[in-house]
């Protein structure tokens, strides 16, 4: 079955960044995603120095946003705790579909003519206002259950936009019939001491709240320690020169690797890889692939730079984290997940990021969170 897609849940996804490894040669070992005829994958070996030039990365300045939780946003947490054990009561005294009712439905949909399993469920739930189950531009769900009885069948007919992101019905026509089973309120716990001591680690609704603002913070500050290292990074990027142009081969075999990375999360959005990148970064797959390869050299130049290396000792420290902290049970199931040369290298970008931290003049920025949301808001 294939949900229908709205712009509200589609989120962006992280794409994989691959690094270039540093030989004996100076050059960028780029392995592709691309199989020869033997079923090896190929690789091709990037003379970094010849395609980029490294610029300034020493005594940049960055700004990191101030971190504040509110006691909104813990109360918030709060709230979804109470959700998480909620319970849901059928509605008897009433049977008019009413906004944030919980609607138990079948729905069946005819696509240009012909019944459409993929789009077609029953005995699913949806809420009234939570636009799950709508196509923007095309029709909305909730609004047409709005004021329907149980037992009513409701009859929408729409047609799917021309860039919908389900190639395969974009710009068909739909008869949508959906019957309301039932419908039922959300009924929440009271949040009390012994609710909480029953229910997390907590003994009181205090000290939840403590520990939730704490999380928070933690987790907000390790969104502006990142922003800071991808702010440091872009900045280093665009201090460095392209010399010259990748060859076009280099170039296939980059969207060739970017292409197996990415073709389960454009699956999943029931869009290509090409429209899948272009969704989320502006670019072409040519293109991003290309920046791709940027960015590869100028990480191998600056490992080379600093002189830096991953010895056996390091590795060997890095895989027993992997089994204290991730639940890994030996170092051979780990390589059922990863390689040695992918954590090797996470290990060399993780030495590169600190010391160009250490290099780096981070300061706090003067602008709220709010002025820097409209501020983006204001640039797209």
């Amino acid at each position: 079955m294939r949900k229908f897609i709205s712009a509200a849940i589609l989120a962006a996804a992280l794409l994989a960044l691959g690094g270039c490894g540093n030989s004996k040669d100076n050059a960028s070992e780029v392995t592709t995603a691309a199989e020869s005829q033997t079923g090896q994958s190929q690789t091709i070996n990037i003379d970094a120095g010849e395609y980029v030039k490294l610029g300034e990365y020493k005594g940049l300045t960055v700004e990191r946003t101030p971190v504040e939780v509110t006691d909104e946003e813990v109360e918030e947490q709060v709230q979804l705790l109470a959700e998480d054990y909620a319970e849901y009561k059928e509605i008897t005294d009433r049977d008019t579909v009413q906004e944030n009712d919980y609607v138990n439905m079948d729905y069946t949909c005819t696509i240009d003519g012909t019944a459409s399993e993929d789009y077609s469920e029953t005995d699913v739930d949806t809420q009234i206002g939570a636009q799950e189950y709508s196509v923007d531009g095309a029709f909305d769900l909730d609004k047409e259950l709005t004021g329907a009885k149980v037992g009513d069948t409701v009859t929408i007919n729409f047609t799917f936009p021309d860039d919908y992101d389900d190639t395969e019905v974009a710009g068909k026509d739909c008869v949508m019939e959906v019957k309301v089973n039932s419908i039922e309120e959300e009924v929440l716990p009271e949040i009390t001491d012994e609710f909480i001591s029953e229910n997390t680690d907590c003994k009181t609704v205090d000290e939840y709240r403590e520990q939730t603002r704490q999380e928070l913070e933690d987790s907000y500050n390790s969104e502006a320690e990142q922003a800071v290292q991808d702010d440091l990074w872009n900045m280093i990027v665009e201090n460095c020169t392209q010399l010259k142009d990748f060859p076009q081969d280099i170039i296939d075999q980059e969207v060739a690797n970017l292409t197996a990375e990415n073709e389960e999360w454009a699956g999943y959005f029931g869009m290509e890889v090409e429209d899948f990148i272009e969704e989320y970064y502006g670019l072409s797959l040519e293109d991003y692939a290309q920046e791709t390869l940027m960015n590869q050299c100028v990480q191998d130049l600056l490992v080379e730079a600093e002189g830096l290396t991953v010895t056996d000792e390091e590795y060997q420290a890095e895989i027993q984290t992997y089994i204290d902290d991730y639940g890994y049970e030996d170092e051979e199931e780990i390589m059922e997940y990863y390689t040695e040369e992918e954590i090797r290298s996470d290990l060399l970008y993780s030495k590169l990021m600190t010391n160009l931290l250490n290099y780096t003049n981070v300061v706090e920025s003067t602008a709220s969170s709010d002025t820097a949301a409209e501020t983006d808001t204001a640039a797209e």
